[in-house]
């Protein structure tokens, strides 16, 4: 009587580690999944609008290092416009101070105080000295006239040098417009491209806290499942079932290359975490931690065994065997800390007990 008790009693925790552990495992199903189509949908969206944002920025560097020289070229062209005005100014200001001493060396011609030239002409003695007086006007007459021809030369010149550079101004003005003009399209375009990318971040992270909170809930539930299972199943030799316990305390934390706790985990960097919390030291890398430990078969899994998964012949991943044909691990990025199937997850090569 007494061992059909014993045998009841027994077949009563199998019975309720079966329930649990159906209702639990069915309620965490999607934990055992790869990201969603909705999550992968999206990250492919995400990846898609960054390389085009790579690709607008790249061109956006090219129109803006097009726009400066430009403007360079164009603030240069203005300059020697000012400096041409300047130029004419000063050519038309000594121009007209020469006419007004010409003006009033013809005036003079005519009168001199109470004496002018002419009566100065007309009272030589002889013709010789008349000749005189009159070359001596007369070359006078010529350097004015000569110099007055330069000042107005040089006011054509300076006209036209003037001229050529406001229509020069007005071509590079128009460039310079039109290169802004490309400018702010492809700024309004770059700009529209990085609220679109923000708000698929946002959704993202919506997603993924939604996923941590699901975990969250379910977190306690697995405790009490494994908790269960491992009193039948996990034998007294294997001095691991606190590990699975320690795991599942970081489920939903993110994954992130490179780092190993406490906040993010990559697959090598949670397992190595977790370990050490017990005093097993590990190293950094999936290969590295296949070396260490006892090798065990498939069919001699123990929840805390690390379980290594290969691509292309090399091992790339590992996890921590939970039991139940289940691993707990870091997969990737953009993903978070979750529980997945070994045989849905494939790539298996083999198991260490460190």
């Amino acid at each position: 009587m007494e061992e059909f008790d014993i045998l009841s009693i027994k077949s009563k925790i199998f019975l309720a580690i079966f329930l649990i552990s159906v209702l639990v495992f069915t309620m965490a199903g999607p934990l055992y999944a790869a990201p969603s189509a909705y999550y992968r949908s999206k990250q492919a969206e995400f990846n898609k609008i960054k390389a085009q944002i790579d690709r607008i920025d790249a061109q956006l560097d090219v129109v803006v290092e097009q726009y400066n020289s430009e403007v360079v070229s164009l603030n240069k062209t203005r300059a020697e416009i000012r400096a041409c005005a300047a130029k004419l100014k000063n050519t038309e200001k000594v121009m007209a101070q020469r006419k007004a001493i010409l003006n009033k060396r013809v005036a003079s011609v005519y009168r001199q105080g109470s004496f002018s030239y002419l009566e100065m002409i007309l009272s030589t003695r002889s013709i010789d000295q008349f000749l005189y007086y009159l070359e001596l006007i007369n070359r006078q007459a010529q350097r004015d006239a000569r110099l007055i021809d330069q000042y107005k030369k040089s006011i054509r010149d300076v006209q036209v040098q003037k001229a050529i550079l406001q229509k020069k101004e007005n071509a590079q003005r128009a460039i310079v417009n039109e290169i802004k003009a490309k400018k702010n399209k492809i700024a309004a375009e770059l700009k529209e491209r990085n609220k679109l990318l923000s708000k698929i971040k946002n959704e993202m992270a919506k997603y993924l806290a939604a996923e941590r909170r699901r975990q969250a809930r379910l977190r306690e539930s697995l405790r009490v499942s494994y908790r269960l299972r491992s009193r039948v199943f996990v034998s007294r030799g294997s001095g691991r079932s606190g590990v699975v316990s320690l795991a599942l305390n970081e489920l939903g934390k993110p994954y992130v290359w490179g780092a190993d706790g406490p906040d993010s985990f990559d697959c090598s960097g949670f397992t190595s975490y977790v370990y050490g919390q017990i005093g097993v030291s590990l190293p950094h890398s999936s290969r590295a931690q296949y070396d260490c430990g006892q090798h065990v078969s498939r069919d001699e899994l123990q929840p805390g065994d690390l379980v290594f998964f290969a691509r292309g012949g090399t091992i790339s991943h590992v996890g921590i065997y939970i039991g139940g044909g289940n691993f707990i691990h870091a997969p990737r990025t953009g993903d978070v800390v979750k529980i997945t199937s070994i045989n849905e997850h494939g790539g298996y090569v083999g198991a260490t007990r460190p």
